[in-house]
């Protein structure tokens, strides 16, 4: 038999899994010790596709740091694992996950090689048993031993191999180490660093005027200390005049760690090129909704998404949902921005690694019934299938989390939900976020800021009572090229200090046009090479602003939906700047305001709207805008809205998805045209009478119950 060619293509608005040219859903089920049982259980619930886990062979006999809990790939175990998913699935296609995690052993034997970390809690230097992202000799190690499974693999179940998973750092996620650490300070990391500088600096002359020191040299630039990340500023962002050294080792650490994605991803398909074959290979990365708060972003280094998704080798990128809100009556929203992923031509794969109700370890939501567990992964699995992605349903600790016939009825309904809208991917969004990677590698570490302009935002966003799709702002050129705006009647811009100077002009023609409303928070295009411009924050909202030296909190009061909304941190955000547009329509006012500019014409606005010819801008100087805020605008702006309580709402051209956030009845409102069809209960098929005199369907629902529309034999 021919081993099947495994592409990614554009299909049904999206992009799919195309076996031999046909496309598939690419549902699957990941487990940590999958077994024949668990296999059988998903084929027959219609899930053919797999993933299992092991540490990259090193031949050694020897563990990593985390002991047991992750068998050594060898050939014997990979052979085994596929044994046991083809003998209860003889269609399977199974995706192998290597986590690219040196033994004990091999540390031991090269001591130099491993990470060095300051950790925050602890306030000293901290060794790490693992190796430092930095280091080229496990680098190519662990590449030439992937390189190996891979022909192996190939040799052996070429017919039900659909690609390759791999991953360096933490988890194999692609981070140096979660959670409260900065770094690192290995000797690879220096002179990883010191290469870096001498691409982006000619001369030591050229990095003493850009780190302002006269002392720094390209042979001799060090790591950053400890205190340059984590000791505290009153600014919320790394200065352009006093923090380069900062910036630059963050932004040579993102770069390192893009560069691990792409060169696995040309290892494996060297590879397969190599026998003649065609699989997929994917990885974590590009991850942006991370806990607000609560670790450093410096030993994240996600933020080079460019790199990563311009390689033509990687088919996939994964991550795990947002963990933040994920509570039943909570909402559900990617921790990458799917859209772009989908607008460079790559797939999206979630992992839900929500607990069940059968779960015993602890991690995040641990449902305690059957019926909370059937709800969470309805919204779950609806909003990656919203948004264009596929999913796997993860037994995270290989537990048996989904050994009941009922649990698998419902996996049976959403794999088939899945089947019938594989030709209905096309995006219905009137809502789009645009969040710039680029200025993450601008922002203060352990700051309030960053957390409350993305993680927080995205929940208020996810809890406006429509869909929404999620960009970097620095795909603005793909979205303008293949025609994606005009769908979009409002977009927020959350975290937009560094615009790179060709999105401008984008901005200008093509943003600012269509009668759309751009919600702009903070200090747009504020970060210059030369200094923090306030000027330029004024040009690119259209709206005079005037600066404020201020510490007090960073919180606007706003009386526009009826009631006085109270919205932003409780902490001081800097740089501060107010509103002193007499042009403009004042919406809110700090509320710890004593120290406004008044004589600068400011009477302490920190919310105001001002309306073009053709189109509407509105800036809010506070982060985390309430869904009920961005709601009023929505509906200026021409959105429809399904619900107005908070719900999770998911929607595609013929389904329609609510999670709900209170108990008792809910009205949802659909468009004209979509009453105009016959709907009914996506996995009941009862009847769903919609009210021809406003386009309404009432439900009575309680917290945390999700409920899925369909229209009645749709067409995609």
């Amino acid at each position: 038999m021919t081993a099947p060619r495994i592409t990614i293509a554009p299909h049904g608005g999206a992009t799919a899994i195309h076996v031999d040219g046909h496309p598939i859903t690419g549902v699957m089920h990941w487990n940590r010790h999958l077994t024949r049982d668990d296999a059988r259980a998903f084929a027959d619930a219609g899930v053919t596709c797999f993933s299992f886990i092991g540490n990259i062979d090193l031949g050694d006999g020897g563990r990593t740091f985390e002991g047991n809990a992750f068998q050594p790939m060898t050939t014997d175990f990979l052979d085994a694992s596929m044994e046991a998913i083809v003998s209860a699935c003889p269609n399977a296609l199974v995706i192998p996950r290597l986590r690219l995690i040196p033994t004990t052993l091999w540390l031991d034997a090269h001591p130099d090689e491993t990470l060095v970390m300051h950790s925050i809690r602890a306030g000293q230097l901290t060794r790490i048993p693992t190796a430092t992202p930095a280091s080229r000799l496990w680098t190519q190690t662990a590449l030439e031993r992937l390189q190996s499974l891979v022909e192996h693999a190939e040799r052996t179940w070429p017919d039900h191999i659909l690609g390759y998973h791999s991953g360096f750092g933490n988890c194999a996620e692609h981070v140096w180490f979660w959670n409260h650490y900065a770094g690192d300070y290995t000797p690879a990391m220096q002179l990883a660093f010191r290469d870096f500088l001498r691409t982006r600096y000619r001369s030591d002359d050229e990095l003493r005027h850009a780190w302002n020191d006269p002392d720094a040299s390209l042979d001799r630039a060090t790591t950053p200390p400890p205190h340059a990340f984590v000791g505290f500023s009153p600014d919320s962002l790394l200065h352009p005049l006093r923090d380069r050294a900062v910036i630059d080792f963050y932004q040579c650490q993102c770069h390192l760690m893009a560069s691990l994605v792409t060169e696995q991803a040309h290892a494996v398909k060297d590879t397969l090129r190599r026998l003649g074959r065609q699989k997929l290979f994917g990885a974590f990365y590009a991850y942006v909704s991370l806990p607000a708060n609560s670790q450093s972003h410096f030993a994240v280094a996600h933020d080079e998404h460019q790199t990563v998704l311009d390689c033509p080798d990687l088919d996939y990128l994964a991550a795990p949902i947002a963990y933040q809100a994920r509570q039943p009556g909570g909402v559900c929203h990617g921790q990458v921005m799917p859209g772009s992923i989908l607008c460079h031509h790559k797939l999206y794969y979630a992992e839900d690694d929500t607990g069940t109700h059968l779960s015993a370890t602890r991690h995040n939501v641990m449902p305690a019934s059957l019926e909370q567990t059937d709800n969470l992964l309805r919204r779950n699995f609806l909003d990656a299938w919203r948004s264009g992605g596929t999913q796997w349903f993860m037994d995270l600790f290989g537990e048996g989390s989904f050994r009941s016939p009922d649990l698998m009825e419902t996996i049976r309904q959403l794999t088939r939900f899945a089947q019938r809208h594989l030709d209905d991917r096309q995006s219905i969004a009137q809502v789009a976020v645009l969040i710039s990677d680029r200025s993450l590698s601008v922002s203060r570490t352990l700051d309030v800021l960053s957390g409350s302009m993305l993680e927080l935002q995205l929940q208020e966003l996810a809890a406006i009572g429509a869909p929404f799709d999620a960009f970097r702002l620095e795909d603005l050129p793909q979205l303008v090229s293949q025609g994606r705006l005009g769908q979009y009647r409002l977009v927020l811009l959350p975290n937009a200090h560094l615009i790179a100077d060709d999105l401008r002009e984008l901005i200008d023609r093509h943003l600012k046009a269509d009668g759309r409303t751009l919600v702009w928070v903070h200090a747009p295009d504020v970060w210059h090479q030369d200094g923090l411009s306030t000027e330029h924050v004024c040009r690119m909202t259209g709206i005079r602003l005037v600066p404020c030296a201020c510490t007090s909190s960073m919180l606007t009061e706003t009386l526009v939906t009826g009631q006085r909304l109270l919205y932003g941190p409780h902490r001081s955000v800097s740089p501060r700047l107010y509103g002193a547009d007499p042009d403009a329509e004042t919406l809110g006012y700090g509320v710890d305001a004593t120290a406004v500019p008044l004589r600068q014409g400011s009477d302490g606005a920190t919310l105001l709207r001002k309306t073009f010819p053709s189109w509407t801008s509105v800036w809010s100087a506070s982060p985390t805008l309430p869904a009920a805020l961005l709601q009023h605008f929505a509906q200026d702006a021409g959105v429809h809205l399904y619900s107005r309580r908070g719900d999770h709402v998911s929607a595609a051209q013929n389904w329609l998805a609510v999670h709900a956030k209170w108990d008792g009845p809910l009205t949802l409102h659909l468009t004209p045209e979509q009453a105009a069809s016959a709907w009914h209960d996506a996995f009941t098929d009862a009847p769903v009478p919609v009210a021809a005199s406003d386009h309404t369907v009432t439900l009575n629902l309680t917290r945390g119950q999700t409920v899925a529309l369909e229209r009645k034999n749709h067409t995609p």
